[in-house]
């Protein structure tokens, strides 16, 4: 870290060098090394109780680990500044997270305090760098000021989930997370004014589900470290890497990312929510793999095996399937969703074949499916990255630009008044200066609405963003 960046204050990346795509920092893929555990511990719960029960319980316990991982993602993809403050606090969620993947077993054996706690915790960091970015980066301030709210209520809920027993507590928890994950969907305008990158987010999405991934990889590998050497388990073993692998051609070839560009309301959230039954489907498919290499000698899959691996295939395949048609993408939508059908279908006369029959039809099964759609369908993503690429910052009042002097050096209206303002914003057609939506007068907004001068810069020293009223979008 150079010197300079040590008082770094947040910024809004988003709308600054818009020019280029932006990766994975340093930080956020060793942050993403602590969920590594948290995914691990969750797994466990799964594999040791392979009923309609057990697979809720590992449901209710892999959301808010995946919750908090989202959390952090979309702070550090619009906030992110690199400094010691914020490194400091990133490294203080990383332990909260490994406190919460600690406890994530004692969650529903013991009274689950050290468990809620945990969570508290790392919402608490989260919540204190929103805290951070509503002081310093003013026009984030209204979706910072929405997202501390709902979060705070969410920890509220959890932490007043200490004070009554069981189920009440689980009840309280499951209201807190509710809340939180409500926040984002009720906060569609204000993602929509205070933009994310749509180039970065996939990529950590897609990172998220590589560890995912690979979690799916080392429960094959331990199922035939915890069996006697056999033909039979290496093979199936091997049946259920091609698994993994035929997952993850699937998920990094064919699903979607041009909704988070063009339609955050609908493809953008359903693009977001729709990786949580992802990641649970590869987990689950991981959990059914190992209990498939554990019993390839002993003939046919136990139906809680067969379930979990076949149901947990068969969610992946649906989610994908309405990440893509909420998309807008139809072509080739009812393959998916016909091969969720046939895994199901195998599932329930998994118990006249053996596992190491069951393992090779579902990975034919997969396999075709990829075949057949990326045969199909090479144009397709091809066509939607030069859409998208189209559409991006695509604004149909840039001739409202001109040079312009600025009417005052500050508001116009509040020197007439006599009163104050907060920030001040710059007509771009006429000149004038009002102040922004974060004074109380909002006199910049109201001078679009009585002239229609549609673009605005801001005319705070060190910014240059603009900003379009009637797409609203960040020029």
């Amino acid at each position: 870290m150079q010197s300079g960046n040590a008082l770094r204050l947040p910024r809004l990346r988003t709308i600054e060098n818009r020019d280029g795509e932006r990766h994975a920092s340093w930080l956020e893929l060793f942050f993403d090394l602590v969920f590594v555990l948290a995914v691990a511990q969750v797994s466990k719960t799964l594999d040791h109780d392979l009923t309609l029960g057990g697979f809720l319980r590992y449901v209710a316990l892999f959301a808010p680990v995946w919750w908090a991982w989202v959390g952090y993602c979309f702070y550090a993809d619009r906030f992110e500044s690199e400094d010691l403050t914020y490194r400091a606090m990133m490294f203080t969620g990383m332990l909260t997270v490994a406190a919460l993947a600690v406890n994530i077993n004692e969650a529903f054996n013991s009274d689950g305090t050290a468990y809620a706690v945990s969570y508290v915790a790392v919402r608490a960091v989260l919540i204190a760098l929103y805290l951070r970015a509503w002081r310093h980066v003013p026009v984030a301030r209204d979706l910072c000021t929405r997202y501390i709210v709902g979060f705070s209520i969410g920890a509220s809920l959890w932490l007043a989930s200490l004070l009554v027993a069981q189920p009440a507590r689980y009840w309280l928890w499951g209201a807190g997370l509710l809340v939180e994950l409500l926040t984002p969907l009720v906060s569609s305008s204000l993602v929509k004014r205070t933009p994310f990158d749509s180039s970065h987010i996939p990529e950590r999405f897609g990172l998220f589900t590589i560890i995912v991934l690979g979690e799916a990889v080392i429960l094959a590998a331990s199922g035939v470290a915890e069996t006697d050497w056999r033909a039979s388990s290496a093979l199936a073993a091997v049946i259920g890497f091609a698994v993994a692998a035929a997952l993850w051609w699937s998920y990094f070839e064919l699903v979607e990312t041009c909704g988070l560009r063009k339609n955050w309301i609908v493809a953008g959230q359903t693009y977001v929510y729709g990786h949580f039954p992802v990641v649970v489907g590869i987990i689950a498919a991981g959990v059914g793999s190992q209990q498939a290499i554990a019993e390839a000698g002993s003939g046919y899959l136990s139906a809680g095996a067969r379930w979990v691996l076949c149901g947990g295939l068969a969610l992946y395949l649906v989610a994908i399937s309405l990440i893509h048609l909420a998309a807008g993408r139809m072509n080739l939508i009812w393959m998916r969703l016909g091969t969720a059908a046939v895994v199901l279908t195998l599932a329930g006369i998994g118990g006249l074949i053996s596992s190491l029959v069951l393992l090779s039809l579902l990975l034919f099964a997969l396999v075709a499916e990829v075949y057949l759609e990326a045969s199909r369908d090479l144009s397709a993503n091809a066509a939607c990255v030069q859409e998208e690429e189209s559409m991006t910052d695509k604004c149909m009042h840039l001739g409202q630009v001109h040079q312009v002097t600025p009417s005052a050096e500050g508001c116009e209206e509040c020197l007439k008044m006599g009163d104050t303002w907060v920030h001040l914003r710059l007509c771009l057609y006429c000149g004038h200066v009002g102040c922004g939506d974060n004074s109380k007068n909002k006199h910049a907004t109201k001078h679009f609405g009585g002239t229609q001068h549609a673009i605005i810069r801001s005319f705070e020293p060190g910014e240059d963003w603009r900003w379009c009223y009637v797409d609203e979008i960040f020029l």
